[in-house]
């Protein structure tokens, strides 16, 4: 198994990234990075090379000399033709090549879309790959939304073909009749825009998805469904605007909690507590109905949150998430 890692890109520095996709594959901290056979994953690195191969000592990893960043001002046509080079490039070309199994990414969203669709394509019968993520839930077995910014203002068949997606997913990480919902602004069955009452129908219809009818946005953290559908724009707001009430929950338990830090009992429970609404053990975000693995790192991961999205990309490939998306569409 060989994962490309893009090091350019993000708001961290190359040795922060580089540090996270190690402990990825490593035992550092507790943690393993999922295997396929007795061999740990290879990884290679794409960024500056003089910066990045002191990192990695003696590991028996690989390092890429492709010093430029894609930038999101850099021209489409021309990134896309290569003439305006970039790691991200890079790494999607190996992976189209056959020279790596997935790439990381901590780059702009729209580059690695954009290059990812010009580079590998699509899943046959897929029309467009879709942004998933997972959220943890009171449920403790969390749930997969998606679309989360890839496509904007979709019709009902390509949300059907997202819950085809979506489902397909769960199923590879080990459900076996994953439930799927529409997020919408109410549960009764005339509420929300057309487009999205007509995919209702569609998945109603559908006896490959366990449709579970609408979902609200308060009710997503509730863990009632296992897959959530939604057009790119209103996913993209629910994704932002859970991010920002979650940093606004940390500020609020710093403010007015900090001083019981002083009691170990206390401090101890508070700490799980900010774990739970710790956003970078969620990292990583996969780019679904590519035939290839391809996992966007949030810009702003640290080392915890970038380890989190290469084991990300780890796992896909272990549960051979493409295939079974493949056969679900």
């Amino acid at each position: 198994m060989r994962v490309a890692i893009d090091t350019l890109g993000a708001d961290a520095a190359a040795d922060v990234l580089v540090a996270g996709a190690l402990d990825a594959v490593s035992s550092t901290g507790g943690q393993r990075g999922p295997m396929l056979g007795a061999q740990p994953p290879t990884l290679i690195f794409f960024g500056n090379a003089r910066a990045i191969e002191p990192l990695i000592g003696d590991a028996a990893h690989e390092v890429v000399d492709a010093p430029r960043a894609a930038r999101v001002d850099d021209p489409l046509k021309a990134s896309l033709r290569g003439v305006v080079p970039s790691s991200m490039r890079a790494a999607i070309a190996a992976l189209a090549d056959g020279r790596v199994d997935a790439v990381v990414s901590a780059g702009s969203t729209g580059s690695l879309l954009a290059l990812s669709r010009h580079l590998l394509g699509t899943l046959p019968g897929v029309r467009r790959p879709a942004i998933i993520k997972t959220f943890g839930a009171e449920t403790g077995r969390g749930f997969r939304m998606l679309d989360l910014g890839a496509n904007i203002g979709v019709g009902a068949p390509q949300l059907h073909q997202f819950a085809l997606m979506g489902a397909a997913a769960a199923r590879a990480e080990g459900l076996s009749a994953p439930t799927v919902a529409l997020l919408n602004i109410g549960s009764e069955i005339r509420k929300g825009p057309g487009p999205v009452r007509a995919a209702a129908a569609r998945l109603r219809a559908d006896e490959r998805i366990h449709f579970a009818g609408y979902i609200e946005p308060d009710r997503l953290f509730a863990g009632s469904v296992d897959v959530v559908v939604v057009d790119g724009f209103a996913g993209n707001i629910a994704l932002k605007a859970a991010e920002g009430a979650l940093r606004m929950a940390r500020y609020i338990l710093r403010r007015e909690l900090g001083s019981a830090l002083d009691d170990a009992g206390v401090g101890a429970a508070l700490d799980r507590v900010r774990g739970a609404y710790n956003p970078q053990l969620y990292n990583g975000a996969r780019l679904l109905g590519l035939p290839s693995v391809v996992v966007k790192s949030h810009g702003a991961a640290n080392r915890v949150g970038f380890r989190c999205a290469v084991a990300q990309a780890l796992g896909a490939l272990s549960q051979a998430m493409v295939a079974e998306v493949a056969a679900g569409v």
